[in-house]
């Protein structure tokens, strides 16, 4: 763990002053660890409890990021660095910025939205309109993600999908956590594929802690990681799973 935890950190800007260039850590995790540390000291296993992490992995990223500068040790509570605390209130700085562009962007929409009496007229004029001719019509589309053959080929998809993860039995958490991720995905919209961006948003994840289950996940050949120039990096399910998916939807 400590070796892939390496590499990718590495990756996003190994020293401290490459880190403070490319504006601190390129990972959600270590963010998350220096804004607890800015409230107080800490132990790792409360670090661990309140991002719901593994207390060693954890571990894993105080210790690395603590020969960067960021962190520090002393008599069982990690701490930040001067260099750690700079860089935890640029996260919080940068969050309470975003907030405030959310809400500034809500307030614009709510002044460009109709009024409810605009509204209320609009809805009697259509209504005294009656409905209209292509009322009732299903889109294509519609049909097919929602009619009755889309559910019976979801069903199916999902049916298969319980079988296989009965037979995986050993999967770590983490790995079935991801597999199932992918799996869903399949199950849905019937697709092998998708992408390690969305994949990470979905699950909320760290794409350090991400990449490296998906590895494990590679080594067991259950799925595959291509990096696409043009849209990024893809990940899918393994041929094999896919023969195996495929087999027991025609079965």
């Amino acid at each position: 763990m400590r070796e892939w935890l390496r590499e990718e950190a590495e990756t996003a800007g190994d020293a401290l002053g490459t880190a403070k260039r490319r504006g601190g850590p390129r990972s959600r995790i270590v963010e998350a660890i220096a804004v607890l540390l800015l409230a107080r000291p800490m132990r790792a296993a409360e670090i661990a409890e309140a991002l719901g992490y593994p207390t060693r992995y954890i571990s894993s990223y105080l210790s690395y990021w603590r020969t960067r500068g960021l962190f520090d040790y002393e008599n069982g509570f990690w701490t930040l660095t001067d260099e750690g605390e700079e860089y935890a209130r640029s996260i919080v700085e940068r969050e309470m910025n975003s907030r405030v562009a959310q809400y500034a962007a809500l307030a614009r929409k709510l002044l460009q939205e109709p009024s409810s009496e605009t509204v209320a007229a609009a809805m009697n004029n259509k209504a005294r309109r009656g409905r209209s001719k292509h009322s009732g019509r299903v889109l294509p589309f519609t049909a097919a993600a929602t009619g009755k053959r889309g559910n019976e080929q979801q069903g199916l998809r999902r049916a298969c999908i319980q079988a296989v993860l009965a037979e995986l039995e050993d999967l770590s958490s983490d790995e079935r956590q991801v597999l199932e991720a992918l799996l869903h995905h399949y199950e849905r919209w019937g697709s092998t594929y998708t992408y390690l961006d969305h994949l990470e948003k979905e699950l909320e994840a760290d794409r350090i802690w991400l990449l490296g289950v998906l590895r494990l996940l590679q080594a067991k050949k259950l799925v595959y990681i291509y990096n696409d120039r043009r849209l990024g990096v893809r990940v899918g399910l393994s041929k094999k799973l896919r023969e195996t998916l495929t087999g027991c939807s025609r079965a």
